[in-house]
């Protein structure tokens, strides 16, 4: 039987184009497989400091074919707001600073001016707006849930080792637990991007659909490695470097992993890319490590290099990255927080080591026997081809909602 396509509202906590960093990804890759699939999309985001929308970088047709709507709002975090918060308030300071009556007025102009089927709310942080939609549209009410946050926060606080932050840390973990398993409640539907997470919030949630959508991307794009010379063996790590997570994960790897690697292969060089990098890592000043920080095509930067490196020891939620350097060929080594809701295989199409040890000793049997290292670089790509196609994944997304 032939389904009607469906009128949906994308209602975004940060502007998914560009699609430089996992979570504007995976939300970019979401509308372009409901657009491919021939919905109506209308896309309303929040335009921050840290996430501007350059509307002349912008192509006309993204513009066109997702209506986007953007309403600036300052998220930037301040110190006397946290403190008062903190001193005066039960609420978590994570939600309460995403809610504005600038946004608060668009998204009620859009609800009196479109009749929508479904509206996809992209983030837990933007759950304050819910009770607004159900005063003004009878649309489902679908929380797609890329992490589950409150995890986040409990395993930062695990592994600050100054005990201030440990404790802000933690508070901020039990306002956010407690303020996101009542939300789920507000939804009618919700669908998570790794397993783990579905059954997380299965835990405190189990009165309405649910179901784990993981995050797809284009295997039909050309990603002809063979055009791009590799530096064999050279050691990368690509991510947002202002998100805490990330800036731990290069800290441990640069006092537990590097110093060995760098006695055993003086020669050996470790890159390390991604937006907005900290003042230390900006002044970090390490031999054989490059600091590179944006990079413009990070497609291209992932092709030349060979042994990519994602320590996260915190995060919640799929590292898209790691299914895009999968797609180019890569060998990576990661943790298990790391390799999260992704389907794979340790020593296969992925090394997977959760301490300093095992995570050295991968790196060394990549760099010493090419021969393993190509076969992973090779099944790594396999794995990505068969489980993370966005037009296969899509699919099962818009079955998702003709059930509700």
């Amino acid at each position: 039987m032939i389904q009607k396509k469906l009128k949906i509202l994308q209602f975004c906590n940060k502007a998914p184009y560009p699609p430089v960093d996992g979570g504007a990804i995976g939300m970019h890759n979401v509308s372009q497989g409901l657009i491919d699939e021939g919905n109506q999309l209308k896309l309303l985001t929040f335009e921050t400091h840290k996430h501007p929308i350059q509307t002349s970088e912008i192509p006309d047709s993204y513009i066109e074919t997702t209506r986007l709507e953007s309403v600036f709002v300052d998220l930037r975090v301040k110190k006397t707001d946290a403190l008062k918060n903190l001193l005066f308030s039960k609420r978590s300071y994570n939600i309460v600073r995403f809610f504005d009556v600038k946004m608060k007025d668009k998204l009620i102009e859009i609800l009196q001016q479109e009749h929508f089927d479904i509206i996809q709310i992209e983030s837990i942080f933007l759950k304050d707006y819910v009770p607004i939609i159900r005063q003004y549209s009878k649309a489902k009410v679908v929380l797609r849930a890329p992490n589950v946050e409150y995890v986040i926060w409990d395993r930062l606080s695990e592994i600050e080792k100054n005990p201030f932050k440990k404790y802000y840390l933690s508070v901020l973990a039990k306002r956010l637990k407690r303020e996101e398993i009542a939300a789920y409640h507000l939804f009618d539907a919700i669908y998570t991007v790794t397993q783990e997470d579905l059954e997380i919030i299965k835990q405190h949630c189990n009165d309405k659909p649910m179901a784990f959508i993981p995050t797809g991307i284009d295997v039909t794009k050309d990603l002809d490695v063979s055009k791009v010379p590799v530096e064999y063996p050279s050691i990368f790590h690509l991510g947002a470097l202002d998100w805490f997570p990330n800036q731990k994960g290069i800290q441990w790897f640069l006092d537990h992993v590097w110093k060995v690697l760098h006695e055993k292969y003086p020669n050996l060089i470790f890159y390390i890319a991604g937006r907005r990098p900290p003042e230390w890592l900006k002044q970090l000043n390490l031999p054989n490590v490059k600091m590179i920080g944006e990079v413009k095509d990070a497609g291209h930067f992932i092709k030349s290099k060979a042994i990519m490196i994602v320590p996260l020891f915190s995060g919640s939620g799929m590292r898209v990255k790691i299914i895009e350097a999968m797609m180019l060929q890569k060998a990576i080594v990661t943790t298990s927080i790391g390799i999260e809701g992704i389907i794979h295989e340790h020593e296969k199409n992925v090394m997977v080591a959760d301490h300093a040890e095992d995570f050295i000793a991968s790196i060394i049997k990549l760099v010493d026997d090419q021969t393993l290292y190509e076969s992973i670089c090779k099944t790594a790509k396999e794995n990505a081809a068969q489980y993370y196609s966005n037009a296969i994944l899509t699919k099962k997304l818009m079955d998702f909602f003709y059930t509700l």
